[in-house]
C-alpha cells in the first residue's frame, strides 16, 4: 500500500483522538468553569427524594477534583486568575456551591409556622450538614485557598507604592477588602469549630484556615485580632487532638501586634 494511502487514515485517527478527549488539553480555568457549571446544574435538579450530588458518586467525584484543584488552579494559576475580578468569580462561586449544600431544603414550603417551621428548618440543616458535610467541608476548605489567593493579589497590587502615596478612593477599597476577609475568616474558623462537624471535615477546614491564618491576620488591626483570639478562649474544650495543631498556627497567628500592609486601613 502506498505511503500516501497511510497518511489519510492517520491523520483522521488523531482527529478523531482530538476531538474525543477535549478535556486532556483544556486549562485549570476552563476546567473549573465547566465544572462548578456542570455541579450547580446537577444541585439546581434535586429533588427532596432525590437529594445533592454526592462525593461517593465517581462522577461527582471528578466535577469536585476539577473545582477543588487547589495546586492546579491557584498554586500555578493561570493568566485568567491574575485578574482580580475573575478571580474574585471563583471564589465567590465556590462559596455559593458550598452554601447551597448548607441551605438545601430551607425554602421548601411546609405546613407549619411559628416555633414548629423554626424547629424543622434547623432540624433540616443538622441532616444537611450531616448528609453533606464532606461535600461542604471541601467546598468551603478550597474557599479559604482560594481567598488567600485574593489577598496575594492585592496585597501585590498596594505593595508596589508607598502607603503615603495611595489614594483616598483605593485606601476605602483596601478597607472594605480587609473587613470583609476577617469576617469571612472569622466566621469561618467558628463555624468549623462548631458540634455539627466530624473530625476529618473540621480538620479539612481548620487546617486549610490554618495554613493562610498569618494572610489573614495580617489583614486585622491588632484590637481585631485581640477580639478573635479571645473569641476562641473555650476552643480548645472537648477538642478532638487532631485538631490542636491547626489552632494553634492560628492563634499564634492572631496573636501578632504589629500592623504592615493592609491592616493599615482596617
Amino acid at each position: 500500500m502506498p505511503t500516501a494511502t497511510l497518511k489519510r487514515p492517520l491523520r483522521i485517527l488523531l482527529l478523531g483522538m482530538l476531538l474525543a478527549a477535549p478535556a486532556a488539553w483544556a486549562d485549570s480555568y476552563t476546567d473549573f468553569q465547566q465544572a462548578s457549571g456542570q455541579l450547580e446544574a446537577l444541585m439546581d435538579k434535586a429533588t427532596p427524594q432525590s437529594g445533592l450530588p454526592r462525593l461517593g458518586d465517581p462522577e461527582v467525584a471528578q466535577l469536585f477534583a476539577h473545582i477543588a484543584d487547589r495546586p492546579r488552579l491557584l498554586q500555578a494559576p493561570v493568566a485568567a486568575l491574575q485578574d482580580m475580578n475573575q478571580s474574585v468569580a471563583v471564589c465567590e462561586q465556590v462559596m455559593r456551591l458550598g452554601k447551597a449544600y448548607y441551605a438545601f431544603g430551607l425554602s421548601w414550603p411546609l405546613p407549619l409556622s411559628g416555633v414548629e417551621l423554626l424547629q424543622a428548618r434547623k432540624d433540616q440543616m443538622t441532616r444537611n450538614l450531616t448528609n453533606y458535610g464532606d461535600e461542604m467541608s471541601t467546598l468551603f476548605a478550597f474557599g479559604m485557598h482560594c481567598h488567600a489567593h485574593l489577598i496575594a493579589l492585592i496585597e501585590q497590587e498596594f505593595s508596589a507604592q508607598p502607603a503615603d502615596a495611595v489614594s483616598g478612593p483605593e485606601r476605602v477599597r483596601a478597607r472594605a477588602f480587609s473587613k470583609g476577609s476577617t469576617s469571612l475568616y472569622a466566621s469561618v474558623v467558628q463555624f468549623v469549630l462548631g458540634p455539627s462537624w466530624n473530625v476529618a471535615q473540621k480538620k479539612r477546614m481548620l487546617e486549610a484556615a490554618a495554613q493562610h491564618a498569618t494572610a489573614n491576620a495580617n489583614l486585622m488591626a491588632p484590637p481585631l485580632r485581640e477580639r478573635m483570639l479571645t473569641s476562641l478562649a473555650d476552643a480548645d474544650k472537648d477538642l478532638d487532638p487532631a485538631l490542636a495543631p491547626a489552632l494553634a498556627t492560628i492563634r499564634q497567628a492572631l496573636a501578632a501586634t504589629t500592623c504592615e500592609g493592609l491592616c493599615q486601613y482596617y
